[in-house]
């Protein structure tokens, strides 16, 4: 995977299904998705894009991201990287993230993960893996029985949302996310449900479409106030509307440090 350039930016899509009309009774679409874009928008001076990739390959699928964030004319933050699932298991096998000043590669295995912090090479065209080794850390699993034991990198904390118990008002649980700091508790809560409609453009066609669907909100609040793993590297509590079927994030808000107000990222186009 080639370097992107920035600070880590995390945000996550969106799957809508192309039929209009009544909420969606098919879970398959938003299930299948391939491609998706989103937007982040805080008022006239920030902007934010993003797109998540989701391959499958016989090595096991994989989930590519790329972001940029600008404020005020000034890139905040540019950013790529890559998680690799276990085929069987749906595990996480490895992470890694890359951007013009620094990089990470996550290694997960049996009964712990690795960190290892890696240094940009002075020539701009090699691939992560061949950037060197600053450091090297491992952190034990937390033990079993205490939540949702086996850490996930972040992008794979919000895909597994879907295989959790998370359906009406009141519902939580509580997820841990592998960080470079260590494993760290995530509590999610259903706080509210409503059916609205939703616009997205399909990218296999090119044509606009419009959706109605049920959905779901949750609030995701790290254990750990210093925690920095988040879209945009959002602070604190974030919220998310969700489909209801799938837990898939449809509209993402939270505060991002020097941006005034809080942030907004909705979903472009899927495909």
């Amino acid at each position: 995977m080639q370097k992107f350039t920035g600070r880590s930016v995390l945000v996550c899509g969106v799957l809508i299904c192309a039929a209009c009309g009544g909420p969606s009774s098919s879970s398959n679409r938003w299930n299948n998705w391939t491609t998706l874009q989103l937007e982040a928008t805080a008022g006239p001076l920030f902007s934010g894009r993003f797109e998540m990739n989701l391959v499958g390959d016989p090595e096991g699928q994989r989930l590519e991201t790329r972001s940029s964030a600008r404020f005020m004319g000034l890139t905040l933050a540019q950013s790529e990287s890559e998680t690799v699932f276990d085929e069987r298991t749906g595990r996480t096998v490895s992470y890694r993230q890359s951007s013009s000043k620094s990089g990470r590669r996550f290694l997960f295995g049996e009964s712990g993960y690795t960190v290892e912090k890696l240094r940009p090479p002075e020539r701009d065209d090699l691939p992560l893996d061949e950037w060197e080794v600053k450091s090297s850390k491992e952190f034990p699993y937390p033990r079993e029985g205490e939540s949702d034991f086996l850490p996930r990198d972040y992008y794979g904390m919000l895909l597994h949302l879907r295989d959790l118990d998370l359906d009406a008002p009141g519902d939580e649980a509580a997820i841990y996310v592998a960080t470079a700091g260590g494993p760290k508790l995530f509590n999610v809560v259903v706080a509210d449900s409503r059916t609205t409609e939703r616009k997205y453009l399909d990218l296999r066609t090119g044509e606009e479409k419009t959706e109605t669907l049920k959905e779901l909100r949750l609030r995701l609040t790290p254990g750990d106030p210093e925690v920095d793993e988040g879209f945009l590297d959002m602070e604190g509590e974030i919220e998310f509307w969700v489909e209801a079927e799938s837990k898939t994030p449809i509209e993402i808000n939270g505060k991002i440090p020097k941006v005034p107000g809080r942030v907004k990222v909705l979903l472009t186009g899927m495909g």
